[in-house]
């Protein structure tokens, strides 16, 4: 999926790139529902954030298994480089694998 990764292939290397909008999209969801635990004690609300966390969790990390099972073999071989933050949208984390 295009949201969490994108993939960039050329005769020379396979640049994967992790956005970080999924994190942030975690990171906003466990703040309204802890705001909401903390503060409003609303049960309903409770009932919806917690289960769509869940969900977009899942989700989230079988998009990304084909990436990281691909990433470890580079990694076994010597050839990744890595690069960028996985907290920034200007430099976002990147894997580069050499062919």
């Amino acid at each position: 999926m295009t949201f969490f990764c994108e993939r960039e292939e050329t005769d020379s290397e396979i640049k994967i790139i992790l956005k970080p909008h999924s994190l942030y999209v975690m990171l906003l969801m466990l703040a309204v529902w802890l705001i909401n635990e903390l503060v409003l004690h609303s049960m309903p609300v409770t009932q919806i954030i917690m289960p769509m966390f869940i969900i977009f969790m899942v989700i989230r990390f079988f998009s990304l298994v084909k990436v990281q099972k691909e990433v470890l073999v580079a990694m076994k071989q010597g050839k990744v480089q890595t690069t960028g933050s996985k907290f920034s949208f200007s430099s976002p984390f990147t894997y580069t694998i050499s062919k």
